[in-house]
């Protein structure tokens, strides 16, 4: 009696007290990681490292140990902190939250954001000291962000127009996304508490709280959908995942593994939402699409130099594709992947899977170089942590913070290291999941043939009567 008490109290009181530990050093590497770039402690690069290291403890302590009521708790309470100590710190890792700050001056300004580049003479009564001075190709690029992040940069600057108020404002979206998750885990009877996987996670730290990237708001939206999709609301699914690719392009990529049977109306939502939302900015003589065709072209996705598969098979097998070959073959292969998804049932299971293997895919086929193009494979984490997709979206928040990380050939080799690691995890599982089974069903097949050819012998024919 007394073992069955200790176990039931007294391990989930030693292992809160395990992720308190934890949630200490992931708070003190954070912020001793802010001021890395000023003031330097322990290396960006290491400070990531050691947080990944202690992200990974806690959720194996998670998964074989018990918890309690204060478990989820004392995980939503350090993730709360460690944001709190990285958005009231200067942005360092990227600069364009500034841009997302002009974006909703402008608009208070009643101007359309995608009429004129921040340097244009038109906006000059709008520079400042602080937002304008740190806008990224403030001299010749008009806004990229699609009419969702713009309503959202509106929103946030109608209440404060600083880079502290619009990174307050993403990690708010990250609430609502942790509430999701929480919903949608106990909706499959799974473990609220693994929701530290998306919480704690550095990627989510540092390009969400840190940086301030609106990819947040996607998140959220895209976890919406699965919450609406688990409690059989399909309408309100897609119209989550319209709003979320209309702060993101991506997400609407993930719509076959919300879709059930041949029904139109939840097709036309999705389209209808996304529709609206760039009527509200469309006006004649203005592109609603900004500087994306010109980024586009900027990232090397149209000469071919991004794409990692496509470089990888030139240098090792000596054939130079064409980029448009190579967009054609992996559109080919997504729209394969696609209808797979859309024809291998309508569970919510089916839906996770389905669309954290679509997100998966064209992350490998178009080998993003930021650590935020790899956020939105997070969300789906808590409910399938597959090795694989949980490999690529934490490895390159350290991976892009060392020497490897910057163009040329150090990040091809980085390239190797990721992407190589994705499919060496992959083909473990293959091995490990399938083959076995496949071995097995072989090993019967033979078995059963080798009876089928044995010679007969009446005489031990156990359907004939025994002679007395």
């Amino acid at each position: 009696m007394l073992r069955v008490e200790w176990r039931s109290i007294g391990i989930p009181l030693l292992i809160n007290a395990a992720l308190l530990l934890l949630g200490g050093i992931m708070l003190e590497y954070t912020r001793t990681g802010v001021g890395e770039y000023h003031h330097y402690v322990h290396g960006f690069s290491e400070t990531v490292l050691t947080q990944i290291l202690v992200y990974l403890a806690a959720i194996v302590l998670l998964e074989l140990c018990p918890a309690n009521n204060w478990t989820l708790r004392i995980i939503l309470l350090v993730a709360f902190a460690a944001r709190l100590i990285a958005v009231f710190a200067p942005p360092f890792l990227s600069t364009d939250i500034y841009r997302y700050v002009w974006d909703g001056l402008v608009q208070g300004a009643g101007i359309n954001p995608f009429r004129y580049i921040p340097a244009d003479s038109h906006l000059a009564f709008l520079r400042d000291v602080s937002i304008y001075p740190n806008i990224n190709r403030r001299e010749y690029a008009h806004t990229i962000y699609p009419p969702g992040s713009q309503m959202i940069f509106w929103a946030v600057t109608r209440i404060s127009a600083t880079v502290t108020a619009m990174k307050l404002a993403m990690v708010g979206f990250e609430a609502v996304t942790c509430y999701a998750l929480i919903r949608c885990l106990r909706l499959l009877r799974m473990r609220p508490e693994r929701v530290l996987i998306y919480a704690w996670c550095p990627v989510c730290l540092w390009e969400i709280a840190s940086s301030g990237h609106a990819d947040a708001v996607a998140l959220t939206f895209i976890s919406l959908a699965l919450l609406a999709r688990l409690t059989d609301r399909d309408n309100w699914a897609v119209g989550w995942l319209g709003a979320a690719a209309l702060i993101k392009l991506y997400p609407i990529a993930l719509l076959p593994a919300f879709l059930r049977g041949w029904r139109l109306r939840p097709a036309l939502v999705a389209l209808g939402v996304i529709v609206t939302g760039y009527l509200f900015y469309l006006e004649r003589g203005v592109s609603v699409f900004g500087f994306l065709p010109a980024y586009i072209q900027e990232e090397g996705t149209q000469s071919g130099t991004r794409y990692f598969l496509l470089a990888f098979i030139e240098r090792n097998l000596h054939i130079t594709i064409p980029a448009s070959a190579y967009v054609a073959t992996c559109a080919a292969l997504f729209a394969a992947l696609a209808w797979w998804t859309f024809r291998r049932g309508a569970t919510a299971n089916a839906c996770i899977s389905s669309g954290l293997v679509l997100a998966t895919t064209l992350t490998l086929c178009f080998s993003p170089h930021y650590p935020w193009y790899f956020l939105w494979l997070v969300p789906f984490l808590p409910l399938w942590p597959w090795p694989p997709a949980f490999f690529l979206a934490v490895a390159p928040m350290y991976l892009l913070m060392t020497n490897l990380g910057v163009p040329g050939e150090p990040m091809y080799r980085l390239n190797c290291i990721l992407y190589g690691g994705f499919f060496v995890l992959l083909a473990n599982e293959w091995l490990s999941n399938y083959v076995p089974k496949l071995v097995v069903r072989k090993t019967k097949d033979i078995f059963k043939a080798a009876l089928s050819l044995a010679p007969h012998d009446a005489s031990r024919d156990l359907s004939a009567p025994e002679e007395l």
